[in-house]
């Protein structure tokens, strides 16, 4: 729960930003050229390069939104990369940057990684002080009704779920509320496992 970045710090950011997007699309590119099998290396390198567009999007929205301004230099190179992607996906080809992106397994959708960002959001706020709660870890395993394990994970992968969830504007009561709300909907759903409470 910090306060938005300033816009000099967001300005500062935005070029570096750029950069490690084109390198991890290059990356992608020479992986690419070593044949039809899709090594777990070439899996992250395309998972890490829509983390970086992701963060790029999300960056020149919320830039825009908050501080009134529009990042430079325009992106236009990753937006003209997902107009080329678009293009394939609607004449009906899955280009490698989406096929080989997918983890084995179920993976999670949009909704389901932001109701798991409140649950780790608020353990987060709890460990800051912001909330009182003597058992922070067993709240979220019982409201979302998942295991002492499933939570562990979730606060390893904090990036990964956290990752463009507006909770850090909200109070401490608005967070708890939030988490309340999602884990009802996360265990509704059918995501959730009997815990041990």
């Amino acid at each position: 729960m910090t306060e938005p970045f300033s816009l000099e710090r967001l300005k500062s950011e935005w070029p570096k930003l750029l950069e490690l997007e084109e390198a991890a699309f290059q990356r992608n590119c020479e992986l690419d050229s070593h044949g039809e099998h899709v090594s777990q290396e070439k899996k992250d390198a395309v998972r890490e390069w829509w983390r970086l567009v992701n963060g790029i999007l999300w960056m020149f929205v919320r830039t825009r939104a908050q501080h009134n301004h529009e990042l430079q230099p325009f992106p236009a190179y990753t937006l003209g990369r997902l107009a080329n992607i678009a293009e394939e996906i609607s004449n009906g080809n899955v280009p490698s940057l989406i096929s080989d992106a997918r983890k084995g397994g179920r993976a999670l959708w949009r909704a389901e990684r932001h109701h798991i960002a409140y649950g780790i959001a608020y353990i987060e706020a709890v460990r800051e002080g912001k909330i009182i709660d003597k058992s922070p870890n067993k709240t979220v395993r019982q409201a979302y009704n998942v295991t002492a394990k499933a939570v562990q994970n979730w606060m390893k992968r904090r990036d990964e779920f956290c990752v463009g969830v507006p909770f850090k504007h909200l109070t401490p009561s608005q967070l708890q509320e939030k988490m309340v709300e999602c884990a009802e909907v996360y265990a509704r759903i059918g995501r959730g496992a009997p815990s041990d409470n």
